[in-house]
């Protein structure tokens, strides 16, 4: 799982960054065309509609605060998976690299090689860098699998998918809802995997993936697919003998970080929303967010950008006035999204610096 250098390095390029921020806008800017023409409402009545108040000033100037949260919650995982070795400064480094990654690739592919890169740089062992990153997946899945059905402890299964019954994707080929339980199968079955081989039978696991590598048909993937098994094998070794008050504690900033980045959308619909959203309004915006971020996992685009967008448009429409749902989709993500590709470039020249003792990036020319 640990990456090169180079290909690390690689990752940080402007065409990484501006791949998805061009690719994200023009599918949203070409819909959001479509949706006005399709509208026949004047661009003026449009505009007013997305009047800024002393209202959606404050709730937006709240989502900031959340993603804060959302922030501060990873950098507490990060601080309790590392044993507190790592300072807050350095974790808040590696966090932020981390998510720069995420938003430079597909949703399934994350930043877990990276992650583990840049922890081993930090002289963490390649064992408990393994370890981390697979903690945090575990969780992450935990928390994303299952919010939808307790969500619909408090909201009717009807009011959450409601919109997606009736929305056809181009991209995913299909209707939403189909993508849905496509991408939440997909997860349960990668998350039950990772208890066998964390918690419940490692060994055996370790064997029956092994053998599945070592197929004609898998040898294209082979040598990343046993790095992949050995990796589960050695994270086992670190994870099963922690104690409960452990799992307590990084559970909670799991917690705190995810509570933290759901209620970024909130406070947005919150800020334009015509009628001030009560707490089951609230309630049914999580429960519909949890399958927004499920149906993402899909997207083959960097940061599922584009799909992310237009998700927001079709789950959250009904929560605010006509033809300005996208311009709040991009506002979200404007919020949540575009921050990290900004912040990637210089965090990772400070990190690379502080990490090599200059900037390896930069091309030398050598003296024959």
């Amino acid at each position: 799982m640990v990456a090169k250098t180079s290909d690390v390095l690689k990752l940080f390029s402007p065409g990484r960054i501006l791949l998805p921020i061009a690719l994200g806008l023009s599918i949203v800017g070409y819909t959001l065309y479509e949706e006005w023409m399709r509208s026949d409402l004047p661009t003026r009545e449009v505009l007013d509609r997305f009047a800024w108040t002393s209202r959606s000033i404050l709730w937006v100037a709240v989502a900031f605060l959340m993603m804060v949260l959302r922030d501060f919650g990873y950098l507490w995982q990060l601080r309790i998976l590392t044993d507190r070795r790592l300072e807050w400064r350095t974790c808040l480094e590696i966090i932020l690299l981390w998510d720069f990654f995420a938003a430079v690739s597909p949703s399934m592919v994350g930043g877990a090689a990276v992650a583990v890169f840049m922890l081993v740089k930090e002289q963490v062992s390649i064992g408990r860098s393994t370890a981390i990153v697979f903690t945090t997946v575990f969780l992450d899945q935990v928390f994303y699998t299952s919010l939808p059905f307790f969500a619909s402890l408090f909201i009717p299964q009807s009011d959450i998918f409601a919109p997606l019954h009736h929305v056809r994707s181009e991209l995913l080929g299909t209707s939403m809802m189909v993508g849905f339980w496509v991408a939440w199968g997909g997860l349960v079955v990668y998350l039950l995997l990772l208890i066998a081989a964390l918690f419940v039978a490692p060994r055996w696991i370790n064997g029956w993936l092994t053998r599945l590598f070592m197929l004609r048909m898998l040898r294209a993937w082979r040598s990343r697919g046993l790095h992949m098994v050995n990796d589960l094998l050695t994270a086992s070794r670190d994870l099963r003998d922690r104690k409960w008050s452990f799992w307590f504690q990084v559970w909670l900033a799991t917690s705190i970080a995810w509570i933290g980045r759901y209620l970024v959308l909130n406070c947005v619909l919150a800020a334009f929303s015509p009628m001030p959203m009560n707490v089951f309004d609230h309630l049914l915006v999580i429960g519909r967010q949890a399958v927004l971020w499920i149906v993402m996992v899909l997207s083959p685009t960097p940061g599922s950008a584009g799909v992310a967008e237009l998700g927001f448009s079709w789950l959250f429409g009904d929560f605010v006035p006509a033809g300005i749902a996208l311009g709040l989709a991009i506002l979200w993500r404007l919020i949540s999204y575009y921050p990290y590709l900004i912040i990637g470039v210089p965090v990772m020249t400070r990190w690379v610096r502080r990490v090599y003792g200059t900037d390896i990036r930069q091309p030398r020319i050598g003296i024959d």
